[in-house]
């Protein structure tokens, strides 16, 4: 598909501008004044889509490519604009969640359900001034849904294709000066082969996982909140791997549970012009992979702890003052089973930044800050961030951004079997330029260019038949700061609501990311798993007679799954269509058929996907 066609094509931009203050900004600004590019995914519009997992939702967002082990439960990567999987930043509810013990120290989004999620944001380019390592593609925010002064309850429950179940319920509601929501989820499917079935492999790897999610708030007097946030989710999947004799990647009996445990407790103040929050903040996440009916072959768990103090103050009505200071610390704690004592490590990181929101005319907006932040291992490490917003006219908005980011080495880069104690941080700079136009009708248009240069990008270096100090002792491997990577891009959109009830959505990127390392073997070659083009046009449809039909189609081109660029993953085309239909005013009957062309595909190779499957369900309120 040609560029021409895809920019006439593209019938949706991103989520209309909303006036909320951003929770992924870390800083008193709308989407509106922001000059980075951000999306705001509604409550709403989750709804509509129908998607339990939440990475189903991403990938139909400008800049935004998904790569999965196989089918639900298995390892997701989420990336932004050509950036590592693990260089995306995952915050819920507020805290920074990562797994400290995997290699790359990132956020595994397979088990990231759209259960009770009331917002989502996603801010583009690096962000590490807002929230110190590892921001360099970008920050998904994930909110949960607001409590309202009324009691109000939301269940549903499902079935569908393959044995699959799902059933989840909300309940939220105030008495008095305390906010309290609670949820619960479930489901489970027979799942597909993770090895791909179009390559031979029949094994189903089922996919079952609980959860449950709390929210609180209390207000002490005027103006004083305490705060709670906790989110609980435990995971079982089949997987598959390298079975001897042969040890080709085909279907297994292993099998792995996951937990993932994260919390906030606070307390904020809001008073007429500062605003103030201290908090604690803690991620655990823990792994075990296994064989039925044996022992663990390996456990790990990675606990991301952080203590977190933000204040703003608006000195006038033209500036802003915003600034915090943190302290994070990362463990990891692994077992192998062949090793005589598990293996543990520790590190710390400590930081503060300062920016200044400016309105120095009407319609014009500017921020700029500094962060510098203290490690444990490495040193220090200091970052600049700035951009701007203007509304030339009503119904046109430029805005720019530029900044800074970094990603410290993980606790297993620097002290594992492999690990190198001389590893320097990550670091990128990178920038945008865009554009926004609303029009009447409904009409809508966006267009975004970015560039990002990231330097000492963390490799790992093989030692087999290698002699150089490096390798003494690892004679498996190492890590080294080897890379400078390159990526740069467009991100398109336009929208339409051509008649009341129906809405056209549409995303158009393309993604030029390569490896750039001087006298490399792999220079010029495609980083793997970026694919260069991407599409989404999603359409729906709700009648006044309170019945609703929806369609989605998204496209996205080949790439390459090795930096060498010579083992290659077929691009492909899905499509979907969804419906609902009220029988009272309070129950609704919907449905969904996803990848209706029984697509065969790839994300990641020899990994498959799902195909065809149909799913139909209930939905209460209250």
């Amino acid at each position: 598909m040609s560029l021409l066609f895809s920019i006439l094509a593209a019938a949706a931009a991103q989520q209309p501008v909303d006036e909320t203050i951003l929770v992924s900004a870390r800083a008193p600004v709308t989407a509106r004044a922001l000059g980075a590019s951000v999306s705001v995914i509604s409550a709403e519009e989750l709804e509509r889509l129908q998607s339990p997992l939440l990475f189903d939702v991403l990938r139909l967002q400008p800049g935004v490519t998904v790569s999965a082990n196989g089918g639900p439960g298995g390892f997701t990567a989420v990336r932004l604009r050509g950036a590592e999987g693990e260089q995306t930043t995952l915050v819920i509810d507020g805290v920074k969640v990562a797994d400290t013990s995997s290699p790359g120290g990132g956020a595994d989004f397979a088990n990231l359900l759209t259960a009770g999620v009331g917002r989502v944001e996603i801010l583009r380019g690096p962000q590490s001034l807002a929230w110190g390592s590892q921001a360099l593609g970008g920050v998904i925010a994930v909110e949960t849904r607001p409590v309202g002064d009324a009691l109000a309850a939301d269940a549903r429950a499902e079935a569908g294709s393959r044995d699959s179940f799902l059933g989840r319920a909300d309940v939220s509601g105030r008495v008095g000066p305390v906010a309290l929501s609670a949820g619960g989820n479930w489901q489970r499917t027979d799942g597909i082969s993770a090895a791909a079935e179009s390559r031979g492999n029949s094994e189903r790897d089922d996919y079952e996982t609980w959860g449950g999610t709390l929210r609180a708030d209390v207000e002490i007097a005027q103006g004083l909140v305490a705060d709670l946030r906790g989110r609980f989710q435990r995971s079982e999947v089949g997987i598959d791997g390298f079975a001897p004799p042969t040890f080709a990647f085909g279907d297994t009996d292993e099998r792995q549970r996951t937990r993932e445990l994260s919390g906030v407790v606070g307390l904020g103040y809001r008073g007429e012009r500062v605003t103030a929050r201290v908090g604690w903040q803690a991620s655990d996440i823990d792994r075990s992979t296994f064989e039925p009916g044996t022992d663990p072959g390996f456990e790990s768990e990675g606990r991301l702890e952080r203590l977190d103090l933000r204040a703003d103050w608006r000195v006038a009505g033209w500036l802003t003052l915003a600034g915090g200071l943190e302290r994070e610390v990362s463990r990891i704690r692994t077992e192998d089973g062949f090793s005589p004592e598990p293996f543990t490590a520790r590190a710390t990181l400590e930081g503060g930044w300062v920016q200044a929101l400016l309105a120095p005319a009407d319609g014009v907006n500017l921020q700029g800050g500094i962060r510098h932040d203290e490690h444990s291992r490495f040193g220090g490490a200091t970052t600049l961030a700035a951009s701007g917003s203007w509304q030339v006219v009503e119904p046109l908005r430029l805005r720019a951004s530029w900044g800074q980011g970094f990603k410290a080495p993980t606790l297993f880069q620097l002290f594992s079997d492999f690990g190198n104690a001389t590893l320097e941080p990550e670091r990128a700079t990178g920038w945008d330029v865009g554009a926004d136009l609303s029009l009447p009708m409904g009409l809508s248009a966006s267009a975004s260019w970015f560039q990002r240069v990231t330097r000492d990008q963390i490799d790992f270096v093989s030692c087999f038949g290698v002699t150089s100090p490096i390798c003494v002792g690892r004679p498996f491997g190492t890590y080294d700061n080897v890379a400078r990577t390159e990526a740069r891009g467009l991100e398109l959109g336009l929208g339409a609501a051509p008649v009341e009830g129906l809405t056209v959505q549409a995303n158009y990127s393309w993604i030029e990311a390569r490896n750039r390392t001087e006298g490399s073997r792999n220079e010029g070659n495609f980083l793997a798993r970026r694919p260069e083009h991407s599409l989404a046009l999603v359409a729906d449809y709700v009648a006044p007679g309170g019945w609703a039909l929806g369609a989605t189609l998204a496209h996205v081109s080949g790439s390459f799954d090795n930096a060498a660029n010579t083992r290659r993953i077929p691009g492909y085309m899905t499509a979907d269509i969804r419906g609902s239909i009220e029988l009272t005013d309070r129950i609704e009957l919907y449905g969904r058929v996803t990848n209706l062309f029984d697509e065969t595909y790839e994300t990641v190779s020899f990994y498959g996907q799902p195909g065809r499957q149909a799913f139909v369900g209930l939905r209460a309120k209250l």
